[in-house]
C-alpha cells in the first residue's frame, strides 16, 4: 500500500473484495454485540446479525454468556428472534428443541433412529467475552483473546471514563438514525476524521475547541481527543460546572465507534456493521448513568443534525466513488496529528490491506 494514498475505489465497491472482507475481516475479529445488562438473567437473549450470520447471545444455567448460531441443526431455520427471556429454545420450523445451553434436548422420532446421537447436534457456538460490561463476539474459535488485544485501549478507556462501570443502555433511544447507505469502510473513514468538521459540522466546531483537538493512533485502536469545549455554543448548550467538559472518541478495529461529548456523563457505543456492499447498519446505543441528565437539545442535535450531516456525506462520496475520474485519494496529514490530520484514516486503510493482503 502507497501509504500516502487511499485504498482503491475498488475496495469499495468490488463485489469479490467485499465477500473477502466478510471471510478475513468480520468474521474472525471481535464485533461489538450489547451490553452486560441487557442479558443480565438466566435465560436473557439478545439476537444480532454480522456480515450472513445470525447469531444468539445468551445467558446460560450457569450465569454465562454464551454465544450460538442462530440457525437449527435440523433444517437450518432461525431459532430467536429480537430479544427475550426464555426457558428454552424451540426451533419454529419442527420443533427441535435445545437448552439454553445448547444442548438438544428433542427432536421427534430421534428416539426411533438407530444411530442418532443428540450430542452431534448441539447448537454452533462462538467465542464470545465481557469486556467493561460491553459483550463482543468472535465467531473464529481460534482468534487470540480480545483482552490480549486491547489492554492499553481498555486502560485508556478507563481513565478517561470514570463513570465507565454506572452506565447502562438508555432505554428509549430510538430516534437515532441507523441506516446508510455506503460501504462500511466509508462511514468508519469519517468517522476518524475531523478534517470535514468545520464546513460540515459548524455547530459541533463551534462547540469543540478545534485548536487543541488531538488524533493518536495506536496497534488496534485510536483516538480523537479535544480538552476543551465551549458551554454556550449552537450544538446545544450545557453547564459551565458539568463534570464533562471534553471530548473523547475511540476507534477499536475493525468496526467499533464509541465516545462522550461535552457536558453530560453518558457514552455512545456502536458496531459499525455492513448489510451489503453499499449498505451500513450503524448499530448502538448512549449508555447513561442513574443520575444522568441530559441537556436540553442534545437529543435533537445529535440524533437529527450531527449524525444526519454524517450519512449525507457519507452517502455522497459512496456515488461519487463510482466515477471514472476517481481511483484513490491522498491522505491529508498533519505532523502535529491535530484534529484536521487524517492519520487515523490512514491507520485504518492500512488495517484492512494487511487483513486482505493474502487474498487480493
Amino acid at each position: 500500500m502507497n501509504i500516502n494514498k487511499t485504498l482503491p475505489s475498488r475496495y469499495y465497491l468490488d463485489p469479490d473484495i467485499y465477500e473477502k472482507e466478510k471471510l478475513k475481516i468480520l468474521y474472525c475479529t471481535w464485533q461489538y454485540a450489547g451490553h452486560a445488562s441487557q442479558v443480565a438473567n438466566i435465560g436473557d437473549y439478545l439476537t444480532l446479525k454480522i456480515g450472513d450470520e445470525n447469531l444468539i447471545i445468551i445467558r446460560t444455567e450457569e450465569g454465562k454468556l454464551k454465544g450460538f448460531f442462530n440457525v437449527c441443526r435440523h433444517r437450518a431455520h432461525k431459532l430467536l428472534e429480537d430479544k427475550g427471556n426464555v426457558k428454552s429454545i424451540t426451533c419454529p420450523y419442527h420443533s427441535w428443541n435445545y437448552s439454553i445451553d445448547g444442548e438438544l434436548r428433542y427432536a421427534k422420532n430421534a428416539d426411533k433412529m438407530k444411530d442418532f446421537n443428540s450430542s452431534d447436534f448441539c447448537l454452533a457456538s462462538f467465542q464470545v467475552t465481557d469486556m467493561c460490561s460491553f459483550i463482543f463476539v468472535n465467531l473464529d474459535h481460534n482468534a487470540p483473546p480480545l483482552h490480549h488485544q486491547s489492554d492499553s485501549f481498555v486502560k485508556d478507556l478507563r481513565e478517561r471514563v470514570p463513570f465507565l462501570d454506572r452506565l447502562k443502555p438508555l432505554p428509549d433511544d430510538k430516534e437515532r438514525p441507523s441506516v446508510i447507505n455506503a460501504n462500511w469502510k466509508i462511514v468508519i473513514d469519517n468517522y476518524l476524521e475531523c478534517y470535514h468538521c468545520t464546513k460540515a459540522h459548524p455547530a459541533f466546531v463551534n462547540m469543540i475547541d478545534m485548536e487543541h483537538y488531538q488524533i493518536e493512533v495506536y496497534d488496534i485502536w485510536s483516538r480523537q481527543y479535544a480538552p476543551k469545549s465551549r458551554p454556550d455554543n449552537r450544538a446545544y448548550n450545557f453547564d459551565k460546572s458539568a463534570t464533562i467538559q471534553d471530548m473523547c472518541f475511540w476507534f477499536l478495529w475493525p468496526n467499533t465507534a464509541l465516545g462522550y461529548v461535552p457536558g453530560v456523563e453518558a457514552l455512545f457505543f456502536s458496531s459499525i456493521r455492513p448489510d451489503r456492499i453499499d449498505k451500513t447498519t450503524r448499530f448502538g446505543h448512549w449508555l447513561v448513568t442513574d443520575d444522568t441528565i441530559l441537556p436540553d437539545g442534545f437529543n435533537n442535535y445529535m440524533n437529527k443534525v450531527l449524525f444526519s450531516e454524517d450519512i449525507s456525506l457519507c452517502e455522497s462520496v459512496q456515488q461519487g466513488i463510482r466515477s471514472l475520474s476517481y481511483s484513490k485519494g491522498p491522505f491529508m496529514i498533519d505532523p502535529k496529528h491535530s484534529g484536521i490530520s487524517e492519520i487515523a484514516v490512514q491507520h485504518f486503510h492500512a488495517l484492512v490491506e494487511h487483513a486482505l493482503e493474502s487474498s487480493i
